[in-house]
Order: structure tokens, then sequence, then C-alpha cells
């Protein structure tokens, strides 16, 4: 049976090493991603997927669609 401690333990070990932990994981989807579909369908999958984090993330900051598209398109002003 695991108790609280040994739950809290793991907890702090994972919490100290979620930068490895993350970097394992990620390691590991690109790996399946180029074993499934190959190189350049896998790195188009990649860029697609940090894409959307991108407009996730500003999405997420209440930021304006139109803010965005002005940043990728300048003004021809």
């Amino acid at each position: 049976m695991i108790n609280k401690n040994d739950l809290m333990e793991l907890l702090n070990l994972l919490t100290d090493y979620k930068g490895r932990i993350l970097g394992i994981l990620l390691g590991f989807v690109i790996a399946l991603l180029i074993i499934n579909f190959g190189i350049i369908l896998s790195i188009f999958i990649i860029i697609c997927v940090v894409i959307g984090y991108y407009l996730g993330m500003r999405y997420d900051n209440k930021q304006d669609f139109k803010d965005l598209i002005n940043d990728i398109l300048p003004n021809n002003e």
C-alpha cells in the first residue's frame, strides 16, 4: 500500500526533474512520429503543433487575433 509520505516524496522528485521528464516524453513522442510517419510528415506535424501552441498561448493571454495578423503582415504604409 502506498502511504502519503511516499506519494509526497514521488511528487517532489517529479517536480525537481520536470524538465528532464518532459524532455524524455517529448523525445519519445517525436521518435514515435518519425517511426510511424517518416521524417517529412513528422516535421510537418511538429510545426503544426508549435503553431497551435503559439496561437493557444496568445488566446490564453487575451491577445487579439488582429494584433497577430499585424505582427505577421506589416502595414504597407
